[in-house]
């Protein structure tokens, strides 16, 4: 059995898709799965069900870095979020849990969506 995991980076700066962002999934030290967003701001991620630790607590790792230095946003400019990490207590039952982010170059918003 596996949970099956997406999300959708969307950019907040102009409304459009965030494409080309990478993201982990972690417990721990250990990675669970890992993938960069497509043209469509998605990625989806399948995690066995027995990898989940029992207090159900996982690490979604966003490196937003790259995606806002490709757009021209320098590091020293106004940009003061380099990542973003989001703790979520992911219950450990097989399904689909839907996490969308919305990505600025000095904010993000993320929920939790079905």
């Amino acid at each position: 059995m596996s949970i099956t995991f997406t999300t959708h980076a969307l950019n907040g700066t102009d409304g459009t898709h965030a494409g080309g962002v990478a993201l982990r999934l972690c417990a721990g030290d250990t990675i669970l799965a890992e993938g960069v967003t497509n043209v469509g701001g998605r990625l989806q991620c399948e995690i066995a069900l027995d990898a989940v630790p029992r207090d159900g607590l996982i690490l979604l790792h966003i490196d937003t870095e790259p995606y806002w230095r490709g757009r021209g946003v320098p590091r020293t400019g106004p940009q003061i979020v380099s990542g973003v990490t989001i703790r979520l207590d992911l219950p450990r039952t097989s399904g689909h849990h839907h996490v969308p982010v919305m990505l600025s170059p000095n904010a993000f918003s993320a929920w939790w969506s079905a």
